[in-house]
């Protein structure tokens, strides 16, 4: 015996590994067990095929017959040993007492099917991640500032979806939180009130990162955004009615007519559209006499109490200007008292800045009901584009506009069309969010401004009028409307430019969820006797 065979001895390797002698007399064996049982079960096919042939062959006699053969087949594989009988640890472990899966002959023709090509990206590898391709499985990295020019045209993000979809948690980590990574400015303005926050669902998330929120309430008590304000350019001589055309964004002059058409409620009389933008003009020249910082009560008292020189200067008379001015100044100052009371009637607050990472303004105790809150989050909208006009060196920041319905109607959407045109000059990409289509007004400027958006991301809604006008405005697919109203919690139809669009799935980490947890309320699990006894204990 040479020394491998006394090496493999020692070692106990299995039978496949033995000598060759060995090997030929286990496969004999199993061989003739085989052949026996075989020859078992072919004789006992001749017995029952040799009495159907007499005649006395009956169903039940063919039942016998395949049970018969059945139990020899599984007689001769119990039979059979598949293993050594002196098992060795480490060769088990090496898989070596493993039965081998047997061979298929096949060809390339047939086997072609397993050789299918590999999906590629839905989107580049340069950017910030939002979550998964449900349909290949790839990593979607995208951004709006490093996708421009190369697969998207527009910075502008557009989120469209039913409530409690995950809208906002995609905007609170992809749009605002990834965004600070890369040294990004983001300015949100909050709409949704939360109980437990006693503000706006972006408090927590600010406090945590040792930012306050700017709060807006009527009556006084917050603060305060004056529309005549030095840092919005005052472009008293901007066309109104080709607003789009320019390329500066919209001015004192664009939100004092704004405001003053909210207050009438329809669009201003070609005379009364004259008597505000002279009433704007002698407002601005008496604050500067008086070293102040003019505000919309000057120009409620320049619409009661023209000058001569303002009149002359439109070749009128004073009281042609007043009288011509009555009916805006009139609900000009009933919207001051009431509506916007202590909103826009003063200086800029100094709280409100532009500060190098987050700013967040909470506008959710504004009514939803009148004109406050459109008017002050266009406002916002505008002071935040003429700041970044007069930057010298140009910041990629992101506007975060939830419930943006409220600023596509009326008067104010002509100044949201106008602020948003500007986005690449101004290094800005505006992300709204809206629940449906239908919450815009067909003859809203707003349909283009979404039209144009680059970046749309449409999460599951539950009406399928809602799902087809998604299809119809953003040029989807056929079809896609029926993928829209079967999304699951938290995934989306992402279309980037004109690529063709896919299923996301937004991936979060755990701090991301513990800040974009808006449930608490809906999962609380007091009780009223637990809220009573505790009340009791404070009183006590």
């Amino acid at each position: 015996m040479n020394t491998t065979q006394k090496l493999i001895k020692g070692l106990r390797m299995p039978w496949a590994l033995t000598s060759k002698s060995r090997r030929a007399k286990r496969s004999q064996t199993r061989g003739a067990r085989v052949s026996q049982h075989n020859a078992a079960a072919v004789a006992t096919e001749d017995a029952l095929e040799a009495r159907r042939r007499s005649g006395t062959t009956t169903k039940k006699t063919e039942g016998r017959k395949d049970n018969l053969r059945q139990r020899a087949e599984a007689q001769a594989a119990a039979s059979i040993p598949w293993r050594h009988e002196h098992k060795n640890v480490r060769a088990s472990r090496l898989g070596f007492y493993d039965p081998a899966a047997p061979g298929v002959l096949s060809s390339t023709r047939q086997m072609e099917f397993s050789h299918m090509a590999i999906a590629s990206p839905p989107t580049s590898h340069r950017g910030l991640a939002f979550g998964i391709d449900a349909g290949s499985g790839w990593m979607i990295v995208h951004d709006p500032f490093t996708s421009y020019g190369n697969e998207l045209e527009s910075p502008n993000v557009c989120f469209i979806g039913d409530l409690g979809q995950g809208k906002s948690s995609g905007i609170k980590t992809w749009a605002v939180l990834r965004q600070l990574i890369l040294g990004r400015r983001v300015v949100v303005i909050d709409k949704k009130y939360q109980l437990d926050q006693n503000g706006g669902e972006y408090t927590s998330l600010a406090e945590r990162l040792g930012i306050t929120p700017v709060k807006f309430m009527v009556g006084g008590g917050g603060a305060r955004i004056n529309i005549l304000d030095p840092r919005i350019a005052a472009r008293l001589h901007e066309d109104n009615h080709d607003d789009t055309a320019l390329s500066t964004p919209a001015g004192q002059s664009m939100l004092v007519r704004a405001v003053v058409e909210e207050a009438l409620g329809r669009p201003l009389l070609p005379k009364e559209g004259k008597a505000v933008r002279m009433a704007h003009k002698q407002a601005l020249r008496a604050a500067a006499a008086a070293n102040e910082v003019a505000d919309v009560r000057h120009v409620l008292k320049a619409l009661y109490s023209p000058d001569k020189g303002t009149a002359e200067a439109a070749n009128l008379t004073a009281e042609e200007l007043r009288q011509w001015g009555q009916d805006p100044a009139f609900e000009l100052e009933r919207m001051i008292e009431d509506d916007l009371a202590g909103l826009i009637d003063g200086p800029t607050s100094e709280e409100i800045t532009l500060n190098a990472g987050l700013t967040v303004f909470d506008v959710s105790l504004l009514p939803e009901d009148g004109p406050a809150l459109a008017i002050v989050m266009t406002i916002i909208n505008t002071w935040l584009a003429n700041t970044l006009y007069r930057q010298t060196e140009p910041v990629p920041t992101v506007l975060v506009i939830e419930e943006a319905w409220h600023t596509v109607q009326g008067s104010v959407a002509k100044v949201t069309r106008r602020n948003t045109k500007l986005s690449r000059a101004l290094s800005l990409s505006c992300m709204f969010a809206f629940h449906h289509i239908s919450d815009i007004p067909e003859d809203s400027p707003a349909i283009a401004m979404l039209k144009e958006c680059g970046t749309v991301l449409l999460y599951k809604q539950q009406k399928s009028d809602d799902a087809w006008a998604c299809e119809r405005m953003f040029n989807l697919p056929a079809g896609s409307a029926a993928d829209i109203s079967s999304l699951t919690k938290g995934t989306c139809m992402m279309r980037i430019g004109s690529k063709d669009p896919f299923i996301a799935i937004h991936v979060r980490s755990a701090l991301e969820i513990e800040l974009t947890d808006t449930d608490k309320a809906m999962k609380s699990t007091a009780t009223l006797n637990n809220v009573e006894a505790g009340a009791q204990g404070e009183a006590a």
